[in-house]
């Protein structure tokens, strides 16, 4: 929640009655690392939605599978869709989508990376190394998980991320409904 979203919030319940005035002294207090939060949260919703629209929109796909790489000189992003049942690579698309991607989409990973991870650093707590996001087209629903510096993941090399997180989905894909409305599980050590 934002600064002015939690200090209206604030406002409106201690007119109502709802709060004691006291909680008006916590609402002018700027939690950083909430609003880093928050910021990442956006950014997760933005790369989600680029990542369906780079091939041709939720019609197109079942499900978007994002890996980011956010660590310094490594900032990358590697995709994942499930189409017609079947986990494809961005690489494995069309060549209009892998064009999309490439051009468009991946030269954004090092500014998107120093933008979320500026607010963490100015919050004084441990940065975002990677995150895998997911969306499902059929609900709309997405999920994602941050793996900070602070993580046991953290450890692991991109390529070992990528390889565990596609052989957890290639596995579940097959049991799970289009609507199920809930998240994939995460590759985790």
């Amino acid at each position: 929640m934002g600064f002015l979203k939690r200090l209206f919030g604030t406002i409106e319940k201690v007119n109502k009655g709802e709060a004691p005035i006291e909680e008006l002294d916590q609402a002018f207090v700027f939690d950083l690392e909430a609003e880093a939060d928050d910021y990442w949260r956006q950014m997760e919703e933005n790369l989600l939605i680029n990542a369906v629209k780079a091939v041709g929109g939720p019609e197109a796909v079942e499900r978007a599978f994002v890996l980011t790489n956010f660590k310094k000189n490594q900032e990358t992003f590697e995709l994942f869709y499930q189409v017609d049942g079947q986990l494809l690579s961005w690489r494995e698309m069309d060549a209009s989508v892998v064009d999309k991607i490439s051009n468009q989409l991946l030269p954004q990973a090092s500014e998107v990376a120093q933008a979320v991870n500026e607010n963490y650093e100015e919050a004084n707590v441990p940065v975002i190394d990677y995150a895998m996001l997911q969306f499902e087209t059929a609900t709309m629903a997405w999920f994602g998980r941050k793996i900070t510096t602070a993580s046991p993941e953290a450890k692991l090399t991109f390529e070992e991320l990528i390889s565990g997180w596609r052989a957890i989905l290639e596995q579940e894909i097959p049991n799970r409904p289009l609507d199920s409305d809930r998240p994939f599980p995460y590759y985790e050590v």
